[in-house]
């Protein structure tokens, strides 16, 4: 398999320096940073050193001279960051909440905030690669997709694929699915898009969450189109019909690319460019320089024979 196909990316471990609190040597747990200089910390790691200390622990600068604890800020971006890059940490720490407050009655009644308490919220939406997520896929470009029902007041897709996967699979198993499917061969090319946007081969279903904010309020919309990368054919907006090689017809309204075709080769635009008749004629008619000296050279060498014979 090509190059194309290889998913690009870092691990967790390689980026663990920005995830960690040093008091603690965990991962960021309700991440707090000194607005002095913007160092973080685990909030419970954080506010027990500073009873005894007024200075940061990592650059020695001064948090504040008697109250430190006014200095400091939750950072609910990095908080977001390590939730969403560590997988399970979320669930399991929301788990943990749980159960000590359910141990702790008394306690869990002085906490207002949901997420405190281990309470899952719609605010914050947290993906596992176990996790599963509902998707459809069809055939289309976004916006501009086809009508995927023949009538105006069904209501339901008859083109329209609905499927439940796992959060950790990637496009590139969307498209292995659509080439078994449609018994396509290598000179097909298929692309998977969130509407308009072509997704890359790496993309995990949570990292498509996660960047377009998709919610769990509906099916994931995915799109997909099939071309032929042998025909370079000029794009245009005109509806147009194609059959894949399991004789499933399709028709497309075009926006920027030509789709799968018929192998009809007299569509093919080539690179070769004709010439007219004049200039055949005008090459035809004109020797190469080469040859028009040595011409001359012969025309001068028979003129000064017949002036010696004359004489």
């Amino acid at each position: 398999m090509s190059n194309m196909y290889q998913p690009s990316g870092l691990h967790v471990m390689e980026v663990n320096p920005y995830l960690t609190c040093v008091l603690c040597g965990g991962y960021f747990i309700d991440a707090t940073t000194i607005t002095e200089c913007l160092h973080s910390f685990c909030k419970t790691c954080i506010v027990r050193y500073l009873k005894s200390s007024k200075f940061c622990p990592i650059c020695d600068v001064q948090v504040h001279k008697t109250r430190p604890l006014v200095n400091i800020r939750a950072d609910k971006t990095l908080q977001d960051i390590v939730y969403k890059l560590v997988p399970g940490l979320f669930r399991n720490e929301m788990k943990r909440r749980r159960e000590f407050y359910s141990a702790h009655p008394k306690e869990a009644a002085h906490v207002t905030c949901q997420e405190d308490r281990g309470d899952l919220t719609e605010q914050r939406v947290i993906y596992s690669p176990d996790d599963i997520i509902s998707l459809s896929l069809e055939y289309g470009y976004g916006n501009n997709q086809l009508p995927t029902t023949f009538h105006s007041d069904d209501k339901t897709d008859s083109r329209r694929r609905f499927l439940q996967c796992p959060a950790a699979v990637t496009v590139l198993h969307l498209k292995k699915f659509i080439i078994m499917k449609y018994n396509l061969n290598q000179t097909y090319l298929v692309s998977i898009m969130y509407y308009d946007e072509v997704l890359q081969d790496n993309y995990k279903l949570m990292d498509i969450a996660y960047i377009y904010t998709w919610k769990r309020n509906e099916p994931m919309r995915l799109f997909y189109r099939i071309t032929d990368n042998h025909k370079k054919i000029p794009s245009t907006s005109n509806s147009t019909c194609f059959q894949t090689s399991a004789g499933v017809g399709v028709s497309e309204t075009m926006t920027g690319s030509r789709p799968l075709l018929s192998r009809d080769t007299s569509e093919i635009n080539t690179s070769r460019t004709d010439t007219s008749p004049a200039q055949k004629r005008e090459k035809r008619r004109k020797p190469p320089v080469e040859t028009r000296l040595s011409l001359k050279k012969k025309k001068r060498t028979f003129k000064n024979k017949k002036e010696k014979q004359f004489y």
